[in-house]
């Protein structure tokens, strides 16, 4: 076949073509080094010589479409290495970039990626709980999901992952992996705790001379077990998967059916999945699709929908303790008719009273806020119940920022908040909180507030309430310092981003996390963007240790994902002294 190949390109060239290199058919190796390269070394170490070609794939800058760009390239991988802690996404220590598992599944269903996706002979996904089924290992569910929270997962999408890996509904991670690869033969990786990288490399490089001709080795996969391989990481929760066997193509193409955005492919593959009685194992599909306001209930006859909604409440029944699943299985019952808008809206009330009885750390309101962004106009608060909760939770009013809308009482309670805090936090999350939200019936109070002698709390109030109050700016930022910083970029015709890194450099004890996004939020560049936002963490780092609802706060202004993850970490895990 090889030879074959060969011939067929000398003939298609010209005869000062002839003089091809020996690396013109060279098998491309391409890796997404997202933690240690401890493992593409040893692969590099070994290959190079042998004619491989490697591809990073991951930049070196912070470029959040990466994978995308990679995907356009047109690239087309032999062998395929993904490496770094997993958790629903790849992601590490020192880089900011991740890789989300739905990203991969929409490109893999949409088949924009076929090159990275669908090419690859081997895919080593070297990161724990990569290839693990539903079954129980040493940890429970809690211990788990601690595990995701720590490393800066959101809890709503913690718990997803959760379900992923221990619930008995929606594929396995194993099989979401096998989905994402169809074509390629073998699938390797972890279905529990994985070795470092560190620690995997000397085993991955015993195995690489064990094989010896690497290019001999991908020419001849086959089917059978890869025995090399599963001996030289024996005792290490390892595992080989045959994709097409862990999930046969008539399955995967429900999968992917269940993600189409064409309604009709939706409805048809919905009602196939509620005959067979399998919505519980396509469940996953069902709520990453199916959304508020999203409605195919005309197009499922009843029967099917009766079928559906027994599954629904059974899933809802088995996931009592965990919010998002319960809120997945109203979304999906809304968008097919088994829920009407009153049942709804209370239900979603009863869910997140649910939520504020519990413990009210950051990671359960950042969960409340996933539930509020996914109802628009929602509604549930009266002044009352904002005072109570606001006292019970430091971390409450960051949940404010996730309302479509606001009503008078949460607009009273923030006017309170910005006029006479109990705690400066509470000012510096009522004034992010209010941004979008004010309007010209503002103005006496706003009236009331400017009169501070405080030149750095009045362009705070600008800052926050800028599209009211733009045509003051020369009145209220009259002054050194941070406000005629402000009045400087306001009035300027184009961006300057030496100056405006020059105004955070010159107010550094002034960089409230308001102030930050400000600048930052100015900047064009979503990679320098962040950076200013580092800078603030940086030279301000005993204030947001000393104050963590800030800290988060400043940490859910990252637009990077990895950056984000990483702020809340150094939130939830370093003490007052940054250690």
């Amino acid at each position: 076949m090889k030879t074959l190949r060969f011939i067929k390109y000398i003939l298609g060239l010209s005869i000062a073509g002839l003089f091809v290199s020996n690396t013109a058919y060279a098998k491309t190796f391409c890796s997404m080094t997202l933690n240690s390269n401890d493992e593409i070394n040893t692969f590099a170490l070994a290959l190079s010589k042998q004619g491989f070609d490697f591809v990073e794939l991951v930049p070196q800058n912070k470029d959040p479409r990466w994978f995308q760009q990679a995907c356009a390239s047109g690239i087309k991988c032999d062998v395929l290495l993904i490496s770094g802690h997993f958790g629903g996404l790849f992601f590490g220590e020192g880089t900011s970039q991740t890789i989300d598992i739905a990203q991969m599944e929409k490109a893999s269903c949409d088949n924009s990626c076929p090159g990275i996706l669908k090419n690859p002979k081997e895919v080593f996904l070297m990161g724990c709980n990569t290839l693990a089924s539903q079954a129980r290992d040493h940890r429970t569910i809690d211990q788990y999901l601690n595990v995701l929270l720590n490393d800066g997962i959101p809890l709503d999408f913690a718990e997803q992952v959760v379900a992923s890996r221990y619930s008995q509904q929606g594929f396995s991670l194993e099989k979401r992996f096998a989905s994402i690869f169809p074509e390629t033969p073998k699938l390797y990786g972890f279905f529990s705790t994985g070795p470092l990288g560190k620690y995997a490399a000397p085993i991955l490089n015993r195995y690489l001379k064990n094989v010896g001709n690497y290019n001999t080795h991908l020419d001849t996969i086959s089917n059978s077990p890869n025995t090399a391989l599963l001996n030289a990481f024996k005792g290490q929760a390892f595992r080989e998967t045959i994709p097409q066997k862990a999930v046969p193509p008539e399955a995967r193409g429900l999968y992917c059916a269940l993600r189409s955005n064409d309604k009709s492919i939706q409805s048809a593959a919905l009602t196939r999945i509620a005959q067979e009685n399998k919505v519980t194992t396509y469940f996953d599909s069902l709520a990453s699709q199916l959304s508020y306001g999203d409605s195919i209930a005309g197009q499922i006859d009843q029967a099917t929908k009766q079928i559906i909604s027994k599954s629904l409440a059974k899933i809802k029944a088995n996931n009592s303790q965990l919010v998002t699943i319960q809120h997945d299985v109203m979304q999906v019952a809304s968008s097919l008719g088994l829920m009407d808008p009153i049942t709804r809206d209370f239900q979603v009330r009863m869910l997140l009273d649910q939520a504020y009885a519990q413990n009210m750390n950051y990671a359960k309101v950042r969960q409340i806020c996933g539930i509020i962004r996914d109802e628009p106009g929602f509604q549930n608060m009266t002044f009352t119940r904002l005072q109570e909760l606001s006292k019970r939770s430091p971390y409450f009013m960051l949940t404010l920022s996730c309302y479509s809308e606001i009503n008078n009482d949460i607009r009273d309670f923030l006017f309170s908040k910005i006029a006479s805090p109990d705690k400066e936090h509470e000012r510096t999350i009522a004034l992010y909180v209010m941004k979008p939200f004010w309007n010209e019936s503002d103005m006496d109070f706003l009236s009331m507030v400017l009169k501070t002698t405080d030149p750095v709390l009045r362009t705070r109030i600008f800052i926050s309430a800028k599209k009211v109050l733009s045509q003051y700016r020369y009145s209220l930022l009259n002054a050194p310092g941070l406000p005629a910083c402000v009045f400087n970029a306001e009035s300027r015709m184009d961006y300057s981003l030496g100056k405006e890194w020059s105004c955070l450099s010159e107010n550094q004890p002034n960089l409230s996390p308001d102030i930050c996004d400000y600048f930052a939020g100015r900047n064009p560049d979503p990679e320098n963007a962040d950076d200013m936002r580092w800078y603030c963490w940086s030279n301000n780092k005993q204030r947001f240790l000393n104050s963590r609802p800030e800290c988060y706060l400043l940490a859910e202004t990252f637009k990077i994902r990895g950056n984000q993850m990483k702020n809340i970490w150094n939130c939830s895990n370093r003490d007052i002294y940054g250690y």
